[in-house]
């Protein structure tokens, strides 16, 4: 909170206006433990592109080689292989992928869907392994494709970048921290668990990760931030964690998880390659 103690003895508007954006100034550039020793200016700056790298998350770029660790990214790049050339992929009448092309990428071996792999459920459509609706989902809100007439197909830019790693890597994360619905797979209320400024997990990860910890750690510390999205502790504590670290972070290469029970918090480690993508930014 900004200190407003002492204002009364300013006579002068304009020197009081100049006080006041300097107390602003020094409040958003001062470090808060809430935000785990963030500024608030760091905090906007993870919030709306941490691509500029102004803020104290910096992506990298990677070799073609590094780039294949990555499990959703070698999905997506799949995909756009399909339609390379001009050519297209004829989704069905719900829009999503036809079964053919389902199996193809499933038997790719990037992410595996417990139940599938459990023998609970088959893999029969697009639906039955949200590992697979998300590579479609996120490419579909993405600048490289377009959808018309039940085809998708790549954009001119799709094209010209089909062979560039990093930049799709760069889009695709920049459409699941910022335009995709974290609450599409699950049937918590919450619209804001886990999406709002989901860098700031990164963030985290990037600081804490290097030993195994539970989820727990990590939902104390984004509440912390955020107490507007608490809406009773277990409740959110395992929306965020079943969004952040079993679903989107985890599809994306980031985090190793390990579950220890059907009801205790999930244990989990950053994997090697995400220092790699990430680095913090030394102030």
């Amino acid at each position: 909170m900004i200190n407003l103690d002492g204002l009364e003895g300013f006579d002068n508007l304009e020197d009081l206006n100049k006080e006041i954006q300097k107390r602003v100034l020094s409040h958003n550039q001062g470090n808060l433990d809430d935000f785990d020793g963030l500024s608030p200016e760091q905090m906007f700056l993870l919030e709306q592109d941490f691509r500029e790298g102004k803020g104290p998350l910096v992506l990298n770029q990677l070799s073609e080689k590094e780039l294949v660790k990555f499990p959703l990214l070698v999905q997506v790049r799949f995909l756009m292989d399909q339609m390379k050339g001009g050519k297209t992929i004829r989704l069905t009448k719900t829009g999503a992928l036809p079964p053919k092309l389902v199996k193809q990428i499933y038997e790719l071996g990037c992410l595996k869907n417990e139940w599938i792999e459990k023998g609970i459920s088959k893999l029969n459509k697009e639906s039955d392994a949200e590992e697979i609706s998300i590579t479609r989902i996120l490419l579909e809100l993405s600048n490289l494709t377009k959808k018309r007439k039940g085809k998708l197909s790549l954009t001119k830019k799709g094209e010209k970048y089909a062979g560039d790693g990093n930049y799709i890597l760069t889009e695709i994360l920049d459409i699941l921290l910022h335009k995709f619905n974290w609450a599409y797979f699950d049937r918590y209320e919450s619209m804001n668990i886990g999406r709002v400024n989901p860098a700031f997990t990164l963030f985290l990860l990037r600081k804490y990760g290097d030993k195994k910890r539970t989820a727990n750690f990590y939902s104390e510390k984004y509440f912390k931030a955020f107490p507007q999205l608490l809406e009773g502790k277990e409740y959110s504590y395992a929306c965020y964690e079943l969004r952040s670290f079993e679903r989107y972070f985890k599809f994306m290469g980031f985090v190793e998880v390990e579950k220890t029970g059907i009801l205790d918090s999930v244990k989990l480690k950053k994997t090697s390659f995400f220092d790699r993508i990430f680095s913090l930014r030394v102030e």
